[in-house]
């Protein structure tokens, strides 16, 4: 980006050299995330309220996604949402052109805007406290692919600013929508599915054509098996952590022994390590792939071994969760 408006232009050089000192550690990296989030939001909301007065009501700015599970990569596009009290039109208005200035302030600052716009400047992710919950009662009553989608969308979301309450208020409600309407199993239905990493003789399956060819989805066939499990486990559980890693500690024995959570937490750690150390990171998609050719034998053993865990994970939970549905426990 060739020119940076000036209000933003401080935070922009503070995460630019940031990012020169990468950290190995991905909770270091994304305490650097919410740094730099939490600076870009609070200048925009300061910058909206000098031209539209101040806020007609509390409100919790939210972000979803890997920022809200805390799982950023170098990169990370944006994904986030607006809770506020007062249920009237004036609100909405003055909410969604709030929504509009985090956007613009976080894209020049180094989130790109999601494509699928999946952020507060979009009226459908901003809303007032009573429109939330019956958007979470309509996602869980209809149920189908794309509104499950969106409710596990929303429930990865955590409190970046403000009221920390309102978004774990709905969480709880949602929740007890999900229990009353018994759409574990449907949930699982739509997340289980695992793109495989390595095939019958051993070896990686690599991208084979395109800008990744020779480099492997880790995102896909490393990640998503762990968060998918975590978060339906904490669905089940009724836990408020986002993160894979606390949500698979929070869990209760009865679910998972000790010894399990420890391995299975620390191996998802792992697997953050590995895409922060042989990623590409050029920009936010390449950041999903890895070097393969750059890891050493015992490296992509390890890494072979990391991957099948979470598989294996999957098949627990999808164990206990169709066991659990046949018992009427939701």
């Amino acid at each position: 980006m060739s020119v940076i408006p000036e209000h933003y232009k401080a935070i922009r050089t503070y995460r630019d050299q940031k990012i020169k000192n990468l950290p190995s550690d991905s909770s270091i990296l994304n305490e650097w995330h919410d740094d730099i989030m939490t600076r870009s939001v609070k200048q925009s909301i300061e910058l909206h309220v000098s031209s539209h007065g101040p806020p007609p009501s509390p409100f919790c700015f939210f972000v979803m996604g890997s920022a809200g599970r805390k799982e950023q990569g170098v990169w990370s596009d944006q994904d986030h949402g607006i809770i506020y009290e007062q249920n009237t039109e004036e609100a909405k208005r003055y909410f969604v052109f709030l929504g509009k200035e985090i956007s613009n302030g976080l894209a020049i600052t180094g989130y790109p805007l999601c494509s699928g716009l999946v952020m507060a400047s979009n009226p459908f992710w901003c809303r007032s406290r009573e429109e939330w919950r019956k958007q979470a009662d309509e996602w869980t009553s209809d149920a189908s692919w794309e509104s499950i989608r969106y409710l596990l969308t929303f429930l990865d979301g955590r409190c970046l600013f403000g009221e920390e309450t309102y978004i774990s208020d709905l969480k709880r409600t949602a929740y007890r929508f999900i229990h009353e309407k018994q759409l574990i199993n449907r949930i699982l239905e739509n997340t289980m599915h695992i793109k495989k990493a390595v095939n019958m003789l051993g070896h990686f399956l690599v991208e084979t054509h395109g800008a990744y060819t020779g480099l492997l989805n880790i995102k896909d066939t490393g990640l998503f098996p762990y968060i998918n499990a975590g978060r339906l486990l904490a669905i089940s559980e009724n836990l408020m952590a986002t993160s894979t890693h606390m949500r698979l500690q929070e869990l209760p024995p009865s679910i998972l022994n000790e010894e399990n959570k420890e391995k299975f937490s620390r191996q998802f750690l792992t697997l953050q390590k590995y895409r922060l150390q042989y990623g590409d990171h050029t920009d936010y998609e390449s950041g999903h792939y890895l070097f393969i050719n750059r890891l050493s034998k015992a490296e992509k053993k390890e890494l072979k071994e990391l991957i099948k865990d979470g598989q294996h994970l999957n098949e627990y939970v999808r164990r206990y969760t169709e066991r659990k549905g046949h018992h009427g426990n939701e």
